[in-house]
């Protein structure tokens, strides 16, 4: 697996772990986050940081957030990946609830480190029925 490979698993891990203090650990502070759910858009690790609580599902045992189909286009300094996002579990009702969303994420390399600097999930939605 390479380093930015390895940057995504560990924020999709923290992510399904709820680690909170871990999920923005490989991202710069000052990013543009468009997400699926309002506001859609964050202007830094801060402030999406302190939406976390608003929209993590409160689940039974585990959490799935599994990153699917990751393509990666790597510069010297700068790349960008794109994947699919499985999500799902069971909430405290007994409720299961799957979903699949799409990802992209735009990263710069930072001493020799790599670094999410935008990160956009969103979900195709049917504007219109015939």
């Amino acid at each position: 697996m390479n380093e930015i490979a390895k940057v995504i698993e560990s924020w999709a891990k923290a992510t399904r772990e709820n680690r909170k203090d871990d999920i923005l650990a490989n991202h710069v502070a000052e990013l543009v986050i468009f997400d699926v759910l309002a506001p859609m858009k964050y202007e830094s690790a801060v402030e999406y940081r302190a939406s976390w609580d608003e929209w993590q599902p409160e689940t039974e045992g585990e959490f799935q957030f599994d990153i699917e189909e990751l393509n990666i286009t790597e510069g010297n300094d700068v790349a960008f990946a794109h994947s699919f996002i499985r999500c799902g579990g069971t909430f405290p009702n007994g409720e299961v609830f799957h979903d699949l969303v799409r990802a992209t994420f735009c990263l710069i390399k930072n001493a020799e480190q790599w670094k999410i600097t935008h990160q956009h999930v969103s979900k195709p939605v049917e504007l219109f029925q015939a």
